[in-house]
Protein backbone atom coordinates (compact mmCIF):
# COMPACT_ATOMS: atom_id res chain seq x y z
CA UNK A 1 0.00 0.00 0.00
CA UNK A 2 2.69 2.33 0.87
CA UNK A 3 4.09 1.44 -2.22
CA UNK A 4 1.34 2.45 -4.11
CA UNK A 5 0.56 5.97 -2.84
CA UNK A 6 4.64 6.66 -3.39
CA UNK A 7 4.02 5.90 -7.33
CA UNK A 8 0.90 7.74 -6.68
CA UNK A 9 2.35 11.22 -5.38
CA UNK A 10 4.92 10.60 -8.65
CA UNK A 11 2.39 10.23 -11.16
CA UNK A 12 0.34 13.27 -9.73
CA UNK A 13 3.45 15.80 -9.22
CA UNK A 14 4.30 15.10 -13.22
CA UNK A 15 0.51 15.46 -14.06
CA UNK A 16 0.99 18.99 -12.10
CA UNK A 17 4.52 19.91 -13.35
CA UNK A 18 2.87 19.24 -16.91
CA UNK A 19 -0.13 21.85 -16.25
CA UNK A 20 2.38 24.77 -15.21
CA UNK A 21 4.25 24.36 -17.95
CA UNK A 22 1.85 24.28 -20.46
CA UNK A 23 0.17 27.22 -18.87
CA UNK A 24 3.72 28.72 -18.40
CA UNK A 25 3.53 29.17 -14.92
CA UNK A 26 6.53 30.29 -13.00
CA UNK A 27 8.26 27.73 -11.24
CA UNK A 28 10.75 29.97 -8.22
CA UNK A 29 14.51 28.97 -8.44
CA UNK A 30 15.63 27.49 -5.01
CA UNK A 31 18.02 30.05 -3.30
CA UNK A 32 21.54 29.34 -4.50
CA UNK A 33 20.96 26.98 -6.86
CA UNK A 34 23.95 26.81 -9.44
CA UNK A 35 23.60 24.83 -12.65
CA UNK A 36 25.99 23.88 -15.44
CA UNK A 37 25.17 21.93 -18.82
CA UNK A 38 27.43 20.87 -21.94
CA UNK A 39 26.96 19.26 -24.56
CA UNK A 40 26.24 19.63 -28.71
CA UNK A 41 23.96 22.67 -30.28
CA UNK A 42 22.06 21.74 -33.49
CA UNK A 43 20.36 25.01 -34.91
CA UNK A 44 18.74 26.34 -37.69
CA UNK A 45 17.15 29.71 -38.71
CA UNK A 46 15.52 31.53 -41.71
CA UNK A 47 18.43 33.57 -42.78
CA UNK A 48 20.25 32.42 -46.05
CA UNK A 49 23.83 30.65 -45.21
CA UNK A 50 25.83 31.73 -44.00
CA UNK A 51 23.65 33.97 -41.62
CA UNK A 52 24.48 37.23 -41.15
CA UNK A 53 23.62 37.23 -37.66
CA UNK A 54 26.19 35.09 -37.05
CA UNK A 55 29.07 37.85 -38.39
CA UNK A 56 26.94 40.73 -35.78
CA UNK A 57 25.08 42.12 -38.86
CA UNK A 58 21.38 42.34 -39.39
CA UNK A 59 19.19 39.05 -40.60
CA UNK A 60 18.95 38.66 -44.05
CA UNK A 61 16.72 38.44 -46.53
CA UNK A 62 14.01 38.68 -44.07
CA UNK A 63 13.98 41.54 -41.49
CA UNK A 64 13.43 38.74 -38.92
CA UNK A 65 15.34 35.64 -37.89
CA UNK A 66 13.22 32.94 -36.52
CA UNK A 67 15.18 29.72 -35.25
CA UNK A 68 15.08 26.16 -33.86
CA UNK A 69 17.30 24.93 -31.69
CA UNK A 70 18.02 21.79 -29.78
CA UNK A 71 20.77 21.28 -26.80
CA UNK A 72 21.66 17.53 -26.13
CA UNK A 73 22.80 17.70 -22.80
CA UNK A 74 26.07 14.89 -22.44
CA UNK A 75 26.78 16.40 -18.84
CA UNK A 76 24.87 18.49 -16.28
CA UNK A 77 23.28 19.44 -13.01
CA UNK A 78 20.98 21.60 -12.03
CA UNK A 79 21.92 21.47 -7.92
CA UNK A 80 22.21 18.43 -7.26
CA UNK A 81 19.72 16.68 -9.79
CA UNK A 82 21.44 15.24 -12.84
CA UNK A 83 20.60 16.59 -16.40
CA UNK A 84 22.91 13.84 -18.08
CA UNK A 85 21.61 12.44 -21.32
CA UNK A 86 18.45 15.02 -21.34
CA UNK A 87 17.43 17.27 -24.13
CA UNK A 88 16.06 21.12 -24.30
CA UNK A 89 14.83 22.63 -27.57
CA UNK A 90 14.02 26.63 -27.52
CA UNK A 91 12.00 27.90 -30.90
CA UNK A 92 11.71 31.56 -31.14
CA UNK A 93 9.18 32.75 -33.60
CA UNK A 94 6.91 35.72 -34.72
CA UNK A 95 4.46 34.95 -31.59
CA UNK A 96 7.14 34.37 -28.87
CA UNK A 97 9.76 31.80 -27.67
CA UNK A 98 8.55 28.43 -26.73
CA UNK A 99 10.76 26.07 -25.12
CA UNK A 100 10.22 22.27 -25.26
CA UNK A 101 11.58 20.37 -21.98
CA UNK A 102 11.96 16.40 -22.61
CA UNK A 103 9.56 14.19 -21.72
CA UNK A 104 11.95 11.85 -20.54
CA UNK A 105 12.82 14.06 -17.64
CA UNK A 106 11.31 13.50 -14.28
CA UNK A 107 9.73 16.12 -12.35
CA UNK A 108 12.69 17.23 -10.85
CA UNK A 109 14.97 17.21 -13.67
CA UNK A 110 11.93 19.13 -15.45
CA UNK A 111 11.56 21.57 -12.71
CA UNK A 112 14.97 22.17 -13.11
CA UNK A 113 15.11 22.82 -16.70
CA UNK A 114 12.23 25.35 -16.84
CA UNK A 115 14.65 27.52 -14.54
CA UNK A 116 17.05 27.35 -16.77
CA UNK A 117 15.06 28.56 -19.94
CA UNK A 118 14.84 31.62 -17.92
CA UNK A 119 18.79 31.91 -17.49
CA UNK A 120 19.07 31.22 -20.85
CA UNK A 121 16.09 33.71 -22.49
CA UNK A 122 16.98 36.42 -19.39
CA UNK A 123 17.28 38.97 -22.19
CA UNK A 124 14.29 38.13 -24.52
CA UNK A 125 11.64 40.74 -24.64
CA UNK A 126 9.21 38.42 -26.36
CA UNK A 127 6.15 36.24 -24.49
CA UNK A 128 7.56 32.66 -23.26
CA UNK A 129 5.60 29.21 -23.58
CA UNK A 130 6.59 25.98 -22.34
CA UNK A 131 5.50 22.46 -23.22
CA UNK A 132 7.26 18.90 -23.26
CA UNK A 133 7.80 16.65 -26.24
CA UNK A 134 9.72 13.62 -27.57
CA UNK A 135 12.98 15.09 -29.09
CA UNK A 136 15.58 13.78 -31.52
CA UNK A 137 18.88 14.93 -32.34
CA UNK A 138 21.41 13.66 -34.59
CA UNK A 139 24.88 14.82 -34.52
CA UNK A 140 26.84 13.13 -37.21
CA UNK A 141 30.51 13.20 -39.12
CA UNK A 142 28.45 15.22 -42.14
CA UNK A 143 24.95 16.28 -41.41
CA UNK A 144 22.87 16.87 -38.52
CA UNK A 145 19.26 16.83 -37.44
CA UNK A 146 16.56 18.19 -35.01
CA UNK A 147 12.91 16.81 -34.61
CA UNK A 148 10.54 17.82 -32.08
CA UNK A 149 7.79 15.16 -32.20
CA UNK A 150 4.41 17.16 -33.63
CA UNK A 151 5.95 20.55 -34.39
CA UNK A 152 8.22 19.97 -37.35
CA UNK A 153 12.36 20.37 -37.10
CA UNK A 154 14.88 20.17 -39.93
CA UNK A 155 18.09 18.25 -41.49
CA UNK A 156 21.26 19.89 -42.74
CA UNK A 157 23.97 19.10 -44.36
CA UNK A 158 27.74 20.54 -43.68
CA UNK A 159 29.36 23.06 -45.52
CA UNK A 160 32.44 21.63 -47.10
CA UNK A 161 35.37 24.09 -47.21
CA UNK A 162 38.26 24.02 -50.30
CA UNK A 163 40.02 20.57 -49.41
CA UNK A 164 36.68 18.84 -50.74
CA UNK A 165 36.34 17.21 -47.41
CA UNK A 166 36.40 19.19 -43.79
CA UNK A 167 33.56 21.21 -42.83
CA UNK A 168 33.58 24.92 -42.91
CA UNK A 169 34.75 25.93 -39.21
CA UNK A 170 33.46 29.90 -37.98
CA UNK A 171 35.23 30.69 -34.71
CA UNK A 172 34.03 32.82 -32.05
CA UNK A 173 30.43 33.11 -32.95
CA UNK A 174 29.00 36.30 -31.88
CA UNK A 175 25.39 34.94 -32.16
CA UNK A 176 26.08 31.35 -30.30
CA UNK A 177 28.20 30.86 -27.15
CA UNK A 178 29.22 27.60 -29.14
CA UNK A 179 32.57 26.27 -29.84
CA UNK A 180 34.36 26.03 -33.44
CA UNK A 181 30.75 26.38 -34.99
CA UNK A 182 30.09 23.99 -38.11
CA UNK A 183 28.30 25.99 -40.75
CA UNK A 184 25.27 23.50 -42.62
CA UNK A 185 22.62 24.18 -45.04
CA UNK A 186 19.39 22.78 -43.60
CA UNK A 187 17.34 21.70 -46.30
CA UNK A 188 14.27 22.36 -44.99
CA UNK A 189 13.21 24.27 -41.82
CA UNK A 190 9.87 23.87 -40.52
CA UNK A 191 8.01 24.61 -37.36
CA UNK A 192 4.41 25.15 -35.38
CA UNK A 193 2.92 25.36 -32.47
CA UNK A 194 0.01 26.10 -30.14
CA UNK A 195 1.04 29.68 -29.43
CA UNK A 196 0.55 31.12 -33.42
CA UNK A 197 4.12 30.12 -34.10
CA UNK A 198 4.17 28.26 -38.29
CA UNK A 199 7.06 28.58 -40.91
CA UNK A 200 8.68 26.77 -43.16
CA UNK A 201 11.81 27.49 -45.02
CA UNK A 202 14.56 25.53 -47.28
CA UNK A 203 18.07 26.04 -47.80
CA UNK A 204 18.35 28.10 -44.64
CA UNK A 205 21.27 28.43 -42.44
CA UNK A 206 22.27 25.65 -40.08
CA UNK A 207 24.94 25.63 -37.15
CA UNK A 208 26.53 22.84 -35.01
CA UNK A 209 28.80 22.91 -32.36
CA UNK A 210 29.62 22.20 -28.45
CA UNK A 211 28.36 24.01 -25.82
CA UNK A 212 29.63 24.78 -21.73
CA UNK A 213 27.01 27.14 -20.25
CA UNK A 214 26.05 27.97 -16.84
CA UNK A 215 24.61 30.61 -14.88
CA UNK A 216 27.82 32.55 -14.84
CA UNK A 217 27.77 32.67 -18.54
CA UNK A 218 27.55 36.06 -19.31
CA UNK A 219 25.64 35.62 -22.99
CA UNK A 220 24.38 31.98 -24.46
CA UNK A 221 22.84 33.61 -27.61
Amino acid sequence: MKGFRAIGVVAFSMVFLGVMLARGADIPKPHGEHWEMMGELSEACSCAVPCTCNFDAGPSPHHYCYSLFSLDIKHGHYGSVSLDGLHLVGAHGKKGNVWYIDSRATAEQAAGLHVITRDLDRDSKKPEHWDTATITQMVGDTRHEVEIEGHGGFKANYLIGLDGKTPIILENNPAWNIQHGVKAKAQELTYHDQYGNKFTFKGVNSNEGNFDWTDKTEKYF
